[in-house]
């Protein structure tokens, strides 16, 4: 291979490097800039904070219910024993302080219940929160990482293209604009190709055997007539 299809080659080589480095750093910057896990940690976390709150609530007020319950028997109770009031009157006290007690049983139940629902729910919330802490700890370690990467891949990218820069510079200036005609005329934007016996790997064509010897012996790249790639051949 002449240097100056070799030097088409390299550029070729090149830009492949510098569209694998662009979009290794877009990648790494969408991984960055995703935030579905942070507001699913957000989500959990708020909704075991709200059910917690709740229970609270609930149980406040289960206590509140029976607190109020308590003192009106201790009331009644110190109107019952005063003996004030006439035997009929003292009778209906009697049997309303009977009444609020077995209310006071199941009340208190229902407050029990309530504390075991709150314990259990503040055992729930603090699953979450770890569970959540940890899941966000991994991802700024990923993060750290990931930064680091795109970090690298920038200052491989600005490497290459500098690289890329001082080869252009040197290249011949015939060559060098076939090479970015080409560039922008294919899709793929890969504007050398291998030639492999006789086929050029670009199109996969068959060429003919004495155009692929040709393409061997000149010093200038030649370019497919397929696919108008510049095509180089291995030694």
């Amino acid at each position: 291979m002449g240097e100056r299809s070799r030097a088409v080659l390299t550029l070729g080589r090149l830009d492949i490097e510098i569209i694998h480095l662009d979009t290794l750093a877009a990648s790494l910057t969408a991984q960055l800039g995703d935030q579905v896990k942070v507001k699913a940690a957000d989500l959990a976390t708020r909704r075991a904070r709200e059910a917690v709150a709740r229970a609270l609530a609930a149980q406040k007020d289960a206590e509140f219910t029976l607190a109020q319950l308590e003192a009106r028997i201790t009331d009644h109770d110190a109107r019952l024993w005063s003996g004030k009031g006439s035997p009929r009157d003292l009778e209906s006290l009697r049997q309303e302080i009977e009444r609020e007690r077995v209310r006071r049983g199941s009340l208190e139940e229902a407050a029990l219940a309530a504390m075991e629902v709150t314990a259990r729910t503040e055992r729930d919330a603090a699953r979450v929160q770890a569970a959540v802490s940890k899941a966000l700890a991994d991802m700024n370690t990923g993060n750290l990482s990931r930064v680091a990467e795109r970090t690298d891949a920038h200052a491989r990218r600005e490497a290459t293209a500098r690289q890329r820069a001082a080869l252009a510079a040197a290249m011949d200036p015939a060559d060098l604009a076939a090479f970015e005609r080409i560039r922008a005329r294919v899709a793929d934007g890969v504007p050398v190709a291998e030639l492999s016996g006789a086929r050029c790997e670009g199109c996969r064509t068959d060429l003919p055997t004495a155009f692929a010897q040709r393409v061997r012996r000149e010093v200038a790249p030649q370019a497919c007539p397929s696919c108008s790639r510049l095509l180089h051949a291995p030694n």
